[in-house]
């Protein structure tokens, strides 16, 4: 029943390019666009923070509002801090002790906000990690922009509450490549308390 409701909310979505779980993780040509546009987005971002004028990487990527899309757009105007934040790492016994906490505080406000950014399908083949754990797949946080989005449209669309600057968020995907890419476009966004689960689903499982 959860699976179908979040399927009604990311079909009011134009659909964007959804990753085949076959790939498992090779760089397809689809993975490289997403990548790609990853890349993009963290330039933009490294243009508008002087801290990065000295060391972005290629300027070539420097693309005109007009131009870009929305998301990118958004980059543009957010504010510059004198360093990115840190991403932290975490292997299966520290995800286990979080989804822990969740689950203990589930109802009381956990400091975590948990999000599988597998597809849906690839979630359905597996189970969940947790009842707790939220899903929202990367093509959608690449390409609508999902952290700049309204309170009230993100619960609409996603079927959870859109986490608080102040949360913790935690991402999990197959194998730790689509969540450290999900964990940027956060960190984009303004969050500051960002954690990738780097096993995935693949170690979970195992």
């Amino acid at each position: 029943a959860q699976h179908a409701f979040l399927l009604h909310h990311f079909q009011s979505l134009p659909p964007p390019t959804i990753v085949s779980p076959k790939d498992k993780e090779k760089p397809s040509e689809t993975m490289k666009s997403i990548l790609s546009s990853t890349f993009i987005a963290l330039s933009l971002t490294r243009r508008c923070s002087s801290a990065f004028l000295a060391t972005a990487p290629c300027s070539s990527f420097l693309l005109s509002p007009n131009n870009i899309g929305a998301h990118s757009r958004s980059c543009l105007q957010m504010s510059s801090s004198s360093s990115p934040p840190q991403i932290i790492s975490i292997n299966k016994s520290q995800m286990s002790e979080i989804i822990t906490d969740a689950e203990e505080s589930e109802g009381t406000d956990s400091k975590y906000t948990i999000i599988d950014v597998r597809n849906v399908d690839e979630i359905n083949y597996t189970g969940k990690l947790s009842p707790v754990v939220h899903t929202l797949p990367l093509p959608y946080i690449a390409q609508y922009n999902v952290f700049g989005m309204e309170d009230d449209e993100f619960e609409e669309q996603f079927g959870f509450d859109k986490p608080g600057l102040d949360k913790t968020i935690v991402f999990t995907c197959k194998a730790g490549i689509r969540s450290m890419h999900a964990a940027q476009f956060a960190a984009m966004a303004g969050y500051t308390d960002i954690i990738n689960y780097s096993g995935g689903s693949d170690e979970w499982f195992r």
